[in-house]
């Protein structure tokens, strides 16, 4: 997309999956994620793995790096539920779901949830909205619509928070 570029690979066998994500953006904001996960059953999943990140968007040299764990579940509504805590014990919920309208046009979307309730890290470097709260929020979402034109090549468009919106295409295979 124009506004930032990603990446998925996923590696999975009938109980197991390995993923590796990463997604950078123009506005040198970057965030990559490496995750073990093991099926319990059909819909249910648990996991762990590392995520890194630079918060401030400046630079690369200074990646903030995270262990996390927790359980993935596709809901009977078919949206997709991951509810994580990483190693600084900052709880996150994220919802995500992919609706096809018509043949070839999709409309997906996703939201994220995390607090820092400062049990690890200090709320007065964390700003002073954190203070008055008593907990550091952060909120991440995205919208858009994707257009098939072929099984492996498709046409997007979307906004996120974090990048602002774009539009580009996308290659699976």
């Amino acid at each position: 997309m124009s506004d930032h570029a990603a990446l998925q690979l996923v590696a999975t066998n009938i109980r197991n999956k390995v993923m590796l994500t990463g997604e950078y953006g123009w506005n040198q904001r970057a965030e990559g994620e490496l995750t073990y996960e093991r099926y319990l059953y059909d819909y249910l999943s648990v996991f762990v793995g590392a995520n890194a990140e630079n918060e401030d968007g400046e630079t690369l040299d200074e990646l903030h790096l995270t262990g996390m764990a927790g359980i993935r579940f596709f809901t009977p509504y078919r949206f997709n539920l991951d509810v994580r805590i990483d190693n600084e014990l900052r709880p996150r919920i994220s919802l995500e779901r992919e609706v096809m309208l018509f043949r070839g046009l999709l409309l997906y979307g996703k939201v994220e949830y995390q607090i820092d309730p400062g049990l690890v890290n200090n709320l007065e470097v964390l700003g002073p909205n954190a203070l008055e709260l008593g907990y550091a929020q952060e909120w991440k979402w995205n919208a858009g619509a994707e257009y098939l034109l072929s099984r492996c090549l498709s046409i997007k468009a979307g906004y996120d928070n974090r990048f602002g919106g774009g539009a580009g295409l996308s290659v699976k295979f």
